[in-house]
């Protein structure tokens, strides 16, 4: 997950979506899986993304996947918004465009239940006789990335929110990482010390504090549906996870309701706080000496507490209507493989595959790796919801009114359930 420039609103598209209804009625289904037999890679393959320090680095490593396998790659490397709406559009008319494409596991419910646009991947490498390896991902974090107990995706990047802790600073305390909420809360205040702050959060309307915010909603044992699949906003869970988010902005810097997961990961790395919740993606700038002041002086651990966390992690998908599946095939298999995601390891990236996370000399050398491991089997997506952008909008909203104050918490929950109950009546 996490990328820049995110809190796309789906309904921003709509009426460039009905443009191509019509055309839509009229396009080819795509190729069922396997017809044919296996095929031989070859061609080009058009790779839809948007930035980030280790897809940057990935990019930089294409040729020599072109080199290996005489697949060319044209690389449409844009904005995050601008990216989900092309995806979008490509999907609804079927035109096939984009070969393989970045998703999320929030997608799925839209790209799949809705437009069944994605390639089913396992069952198609298995077509192709090709072994995609995903024995050595969790279970949980294939479960992400799954639609009707069918994988439609393979994992790049984890991107799992940890808690990440200036080590100086706790020591000198004699404090140590939060393993509890109420842990993390009694640490967070005692080192609020300006200009050296306790910590940030992630207030910024939009998915940033629908994301800090719900790691706690969890963590209290509250939940954001029941079993029949009604929202459960309004409950003194979900009251007390917002109260927790105003406890926290207390030993906060000035306007964190307007931070985004970069600002947080900024003012961390720029040694203004002691404690954070941060997206693993975001570990290349805590590793850059041009942007960082912590170097050597931070340490992650997972999230305090048993409970879920929110999984913002992002995978290459293939698109239904490819005209190329057997080059994009072989693609996402070198895009995800034990060799490829390793060599990506050294600049700071959250890799998914086991084998990675759990090797001692790995480890050693890169000590992110083995509390990214320890979380990875709590990261779950937190909403599986064609209406998802639709629905983390409406609550963002009131959580962002009740850190600015203009809510209390109370009435912030009331009026996100409210506004929950309309969007899925209306979905």
């Amino acid at each position: 997950m996490r990328k820049l420039g995110r809190g796309f609103r789906w309904v921003a598209v709509l009426a460039a979506l009905a443009s191509v209804a019509a055309a839509c009625s009229s396009s080819k289904s795509a190729t069922p899986s396997g017809s044919g037999g296996p095929a031989k890679p070859s061609g080009t393959v058009t790779f839809l993304v948007s930035s980030t320090p280790t897809v940057d680095n990935l990019l930089k490593m294409i040729p020599q996947f072109t080199q290996q396998t005489g697949i060319k790659v044209n690389v449409v490397n844009i904005g995050y918004d601008v990216m989900t709406q092309k995806e979008t559009l490509d999907l609804r008319s079927q035109t096939g465009s984009y070969d393989v494409f970045w998703t999320e596991g929030t997608f799925l419910a839209r790209y799949v239940g809705q437009l069944s646009g994605l390639e089913p991947i396992q069952e198609y490498a298995a077509s192709q006789h090709v072994d995609l390896g995903t024995s050595d991902f969790p279970q949980t974090l294939l479960g992400n990335f799954s639609y009707n107990n069918k994988l439609y995706a393979m994992p790049f990047e984890n991107t799992l929110m940890m808690a990440a802790s200036r080590t100086d600073l706790y020591k000198g305390a004699g404090l140590a990482p939060a393993t509890s909420l109420a842990d993390y809360l009694s640490n967070v205040s005692a080192l609020n010390k300006p200009p050296t702050y306790g910590t940030e959060i992630m207030g910024q309307q939009g998915e940033p504090v629908f994301y800090e915010w719900v790691n706690w909603l969890w963590g209290e044992g509250g939940s954001l549906f029941d079993s029949a699949g009604k929202p459960t906003l309004n409950t003194p869970e979900a009251i007390k996870a917002t109260n927790d988010l105003l406890t926290l902005a207390k030993s906060a810097p000035p306007g964190v309701a307007n931070f985004s997961w970069d600002q947080a990961a900024s003012s961390f790395a720029q040694g203004q706080v002691s404690t954070a919740v941060l997206f693993s993606d975001q570990t290349p700038g805590l590793l850059d000496p041009s942007n960082s002041k912590v170097i050597g002086k931070w340490q992650y651990t997972p999230f305090p507490g048993t409970a879920n966390t929110a999984f913002g992690g992002y995978a290459w998908a293939m698109n239904a209507y490819s005209k190329n599946k057997p080059a994009a095939l072989a693609f996402i298999q070198w895009a995800t493989s034990a060799k490829t995601l390793a060599a990506l390891v050294p600049n700071g990236s959250s890799p998914p595959r086991t084998s990675i996370q759990n090797d001692p000399s790995l480890q050693a050398k890169y000590p992110w790796l083995k509390p990214e491991g320890e979380a990875s089997s709590r990261a779950v997506v937190p909403i599986s919801n064609a209406a998802y952008f639709d629905l983390v909008d409406a609550l963002s909203t009131d959580l962002n009114a009740a850190l600015t104050g203009s809510k209390t918490p109370e009435a912030a929950m009331a009026d996100a359930q409210s506004q929950w109950e309309q969007i899925l009546s209306s979905t």
